[in-house]
């Protein structure tokens, strides 16, 4: 892969979480300038997942038919504007209408998962995902910090650097991004509809749902649950969460590609799956700090080995010509795990005892991997029959 389109791709999904990160920590406060409910908070937050769950697999679709390079463009576009809207809404429904062009936009992420997958062999492929998990990790590290930097000089200040950063990148690729090479088989059009959903992908498709639904559990109720029983401030939590983010981005950035060749994302799946029942039970357990370190980095390694390699499997199992449509789906079960996982972790949380997220994460990740056992058969990384 040339070092240009790998940065220019990287830097997509990097924008996005940035802006994602930005925006999150400024809900709370937008919402309650407006008037906004509870639950009206929660909506906004949701909206963008939602969006990302209706349209990935259409944007994979298209960007199968006209070719990646225009939907990334097109959609960065629309990603800048939804962030210059979010930044001058003053009213409830400007906000809305801010989320679900953000939403629209960042389906360009799925389209960035189709071009690595088209320009990396298999063998090489977790790597490539593993990348774009580290670009993933940091986006959403450096988000909040710029909020927390900019926000008291102009509070629109981190929804307008979003916007420029998402425009300069679509500049850039405007210019500067090829359309990946494809095989002519890639092109064909002899699949019925419907047959690149094979029995394979959907079980890693189900193992994407359970690792993502799991991950927002914990994300959505950790800041809630270190500020209510440990007295934490938006320093600790951020520095926290910092911690988190940097081992995911070390593991999926420089030590998955070789972990995956050794192994195979099989068992990288099978291991990183009870990792994250491993940490989140010990997030379950806090009382002495340490679970809550130990919980932190025992779940990030585990989540950084997961979702890699669930995503390299997914793109090696896609039919000729069928990588956006199946990794678009791939992307929407992870969207659709973000709708659910955070109304489940508060629903627990609420009803139950603050650490039932975790001790219920905990149970659902442990036995996904034993499940992933008995579904995710054959050598790591042997092609699937």
């Amino acid at each position: 892969m040339q070092r240009s389109p790998l940065a220019i791709i990287l830097s997509t999904v990097f924008i996005a979480l940035i802006g994602f990160g930005i925006v999150i920590p400024l809900m709370p406060v937008y919402g309650e300038r407006f008037g906004a409910s509870g639950f009206e908070v929660g909506a906004l937050v949701m909206t963008y997942s939602l969006m990302q769950f209706l349209l990935a697999p259409i944007a994979g679709r298209i960007s199968d038919r006209i070719g990646r390079r225009p939907v990334l463009i097109s959609a960065l576009f629309l990603t800048s504007g939804s962030y210059v809207l979010f930044g001058l809404a003053d009213s409830l429904p400007m906000l809305f209408a801010s989320r679900l062009l953000a939403g629209v936009g960042g389906a360009d992420i799925t389209v960035a998962q189709a071009y690595i997958a088209d320009v990396t062999p298999p063998h090489k492929r977790a790597r490539g995902m593993g990348l774009f998990g580290a670009a993933f990790g940091v986006g959403f590290v450096i988000g909040p910090s710029l909020t927390a930097l900019t926000f008291e000089l102009h509070e629109g200040l981190p929804s307008f650097i979003a916007a420029g950063l998402a425009g300069a990148t679509a500049i850039w690729a405007l210019f500067m991004l090829p359309e990946p090479e494809r095989h002519a088989e890639r092109r064909s059009r002899t699949l019925k509809p419907g047959a690149w959903l094979t029995k394979v992908v959907g079980v890693l498709m189900s193992f994407q749902f359970v690792t993502v639904f799991t991950q927002a559990l914990l994300q959505s109720m950790l800041v809630l649950f270190t500020v209510e029983r440990l007295g934490w401030n938006e320093k600790n939590n951020g520095l926290f969460l910092s911690m988190i983010g940097g081992i995911s981005a070390l593991i999926q950035g420089g030590l998955i590609g070789r972990l995956a060749a050794k192994f195979g994302e099989r068992n990288l799946a099978r291991v990183g799956l009870l990792l994250m029942g491993l940490g989140m039970f010990a997030f379950s357990r806090v009382g002495p700090l340490a679970y809550l370190y130990a919980g932190g980095v025992i779940n990030a390694i585990g989540f950084a080995l997961t979702l890699p390699s669930l995503s390299s499997l997914a793109s090696r199992e896609a039919p000729p010509g069928r990588q956006g449509r199946v990794l678009g789906s791939f992307q929407s079960m992870g969207s659709l795990a973000r709708i659910f996982g955070p109304l489940a972790g508060g629903l627990l949380y609420d009803l139950l005892n603050p650490n039932a997220p975790f001790a219920i994460g905990a149970v659902i990740a442990t036995a996904a991997s034993v499940m992933a056992i008995a579904f995710l058969r054959g050598p790591g990384g042997e092609e699937s029959p």
